[in-house]
């Protein structure tokens, strides 16, 4: 008896320790993961928010141009915040997955930017098909990490409209 007690611990140990050693050599956890990005999206949807402040209302007012270097800007702000979640240590299991959502990501910044020059330029028409590609890749970046449970770096249509 006092032998399988010996065994058994031995394999507990064994196991804490590789388990450890994988979880040391491996990068973060999931929920260490959403720990450490959920803060930059906070950081640049804040900054979205001030940055796109009236947008809207030019818009419909017909200062185009005023509009769209808001939209620029705000597009810039964006790829610096998704420059900085690409730098994120990801979990092993997730790999895949995250390298994907970075992908959705950038294209939500391209249609960002687009949808501002094309305000910039006047040209509405544009403007609505590159917004309306801009929900698409939001949606699809969502998708794809919809497991993670993030909130804000979950991204909604009234983000950035």
């Amino acid at each position: 008896m006092r032998r399988v007690r010996r065994t058994s611990a031995s394999i507990i140990v064994a196991t804490l320790v590789v388990v450890s050693i994988a979880h040391a050599a491996g990068g973060p956890t999931r929920a260490e993961y959403v720990a450490q990005v959920e803060p930059i999206c906070e950081a640049n949807t804040l900054a979205s928010q001030r940055i796109l402040a009236g947008a809207r209302d030019k818009v419909r007012q017909k200062k185009l141009a005023s509009a769209g270097a808001q939209f620029i800007r705000a597009a810039a702000a964006f790829g610096k915040a998704t420059g900085e979640i690409a730098a994120v240590p990801r979990p092993p299991a997730d790999e895949l997955k995250l390298t994907k959502w970075v992908e959705h990501l950038r294209l939500v910044q391209s249609y960002l930017r687009k949808a501002g020059g094309a305000l910039k330029n006047g040209n509405r028409n544009s403007t609505t098909i590159d917004v309306i590609k801009l929900r698409s890749a939001g949606n699809a970046a969502n998708n794809v990490v919809y497991d993670f449970e993030f909130h804000y770096c979950r991204i909604t249509a009234s983000r950035f409209t």
